[in-house]
């Protein structure tokens, strides 16, 4: 994406508001952090965020460090828009805060899995 020569091309696209920028400089978005989302769309290009994570749940940690990982949540947290959850780490139990969007219910996780 050239800025200068696709500037009006991008604003004017649908769903498009407008250019993340702070004052004149353009947000740039390092290219790893583009591989991520990527990965996480998958070939569908979908994200689903689970909004309905109850404390006592089960769910699979889908970003950062413990992506991959089984958790059961503790405390729900909506004003920081965060869970507690409890897992595993080197044989031990931990309890940690996690970003909502970056869990999935491990009932949905299971059921996307492709064979």
């Amino acid at each position: 994406f050239f800025y200068l020569q696709e500037r009006r091309k991008a604003e004017h696209s649908p769903g498009i508001q407008s250019i993340v920028s702070f004052g004149e400089q353009i947000a740039v978005i390092e290219p790893e952090a583009i591989a991520s989302l990527q990965k996480t769309a998958g070939e569908d290009e979908i994200v689903t965020i689970d909004p309905a994570i109850q404390v006592g749940q089960s769910v699979q940690i889908t970003e950062g460090p413990f992506q991959g990982i089984e958790a059961l949540v503790t405390q729900l947290l909506p004003a920081k828009e965060r869970i507690r959850v409890l897992l595993e780490f080197l044989g031990r139990p931990v309890e940690t805060e996690l970003r909502i969007p970056g869990v999935i219910s491990l009932e949905r996780a299971r059921a996307n899995v492709r064979i």
